[in-house]
C-alpha cells in the first residue's frame, strides 16, 4: 500500500470527522435556539398560540414541497426552532403538571437514549438505510396532517395511535440520519437540524403517550 494511498485515506477520514463534528456543533446551536423560544414562550399571550402554529404548518409546507426555499434554509431552520420552542412551553408545563416531575424528567431520559440507541444502530450496524427515505417522508405528511385533524378531534385512542406513530417514525428517521452520516452523504447545517428535530419529536411524543396512559 503506497503512502499516497495511506495519506489520501486519513485525509477524507479527518475530513469526515470534522464534518461530524460540525454537525454535533449544529445540533447543539438548534438545541440553543429551541431553548431561548421555549424561554421566551412563557410571555407569549395565550391568544398568539394559534396563528404561530398556523404559521409554523405553513413553514414546514413550504420547507417541504417548495424547492427554491432550500436556497433560505440556515433561515427557515432557525426560525422553526424558535417558534416551535415558543409554543413548547406551554406543552412542557402541561406535561410537568400531569405527570410530575420525576416521571417527566424519566420520559425525556428515556427518549434521549432511545435516540441514542436508534443512532448507534444506523451509523454502525447497517450498511445502507437509504431506500428508507421515500416511506418515512410519505409516512411524515400522513402523520402532519393527522396531527391537523388531532387539534379537533377529543379521543385518546386516536392520539394514542398518533403518538405511537410519532415515536416509530422518528426512531426510523434518526437510523436513516445516522446512517447518511456514516455513508457521509449530508451536509452538517442540515443534519444538524435533522437531528434535532428527530430527538424533539421522540421526547414530545413520549410526554404525549406517557400523559394519555396517565389519564
Amino acid at each position: 500500500m503506497s503512502y499516497e494511498h495511506n495519506y489520501g485515506s486519513y485525509e477524507a477520514a479527518d475530513t469526515h470527522g470534522s464534518t461530524i463534528r460540525k454537525t454535533c456543533l449544529y445540533f447543539l446551536y438548534y438545541w440553543v435556539i429551541f431553548g431561548i423560544g421555549t424561554y421566551l414562550g412563557q410571555f407569549v399571550p395565550p391568544a398568539l398560540q394559534l396563528p404561530i402554529t398556523i404559521g409554523l404548518f405553513v413553514l414546514i409546507m413550504i420547507s417541504l414541497f417548495v424547492k427554491s426555499s432550500r436556497k433560505f434554509g440556515g433561515l427557515i431552520s432557525n426560525v422553526f426552532a424558535f417558534l416551535i420552542g415558543v409554543l413548547s412551553y406551554t406543552s412542557f408545563m402541561y406535561y410537568l403538571g400531569a405527570l410530575g416531575t420525576q416521571a417527566f424528567y424519566g420520559n425525556i431520559a428515556l427518549a434521549i437514549g432511545a435516540f441514542a440507541a436508534f443512532g448507534i444502530l444506523g451509523y454502525f450496524m447497517i450498511d445502507d438505510a437509504s431506500g428508507l427515505g421515500k416511506y418515512l417522508f410519505v409516512t411524515l405528511i400522513a402523520l402532519i396532517f393527522a396531527s391537523l385533524l388531532g387539534l379537533f378531534i377529543n379521543n385518546p385512542i386516536f392520539h394514542t395511535v398518533l403518538s405511537v406513530i410519532g415515536i416509530g417514525l422518528f426512531l426510523l428517521y434518526t437510523v436513516y440520519d445516522f446512517n447518511r452520516m456514516k455513508l457521509g452523504n449530508f451536509s452538517p447545517r442540515e443534519m444538524g437540524f435533522n437531528l434535532f428535530i428527530n430527538l424533539l419529536n421522540i421526547i414530545m411524543h413520549i410526554l404525549r403517550l406517557a400523559s394519555i396512559i396517565k389519564d
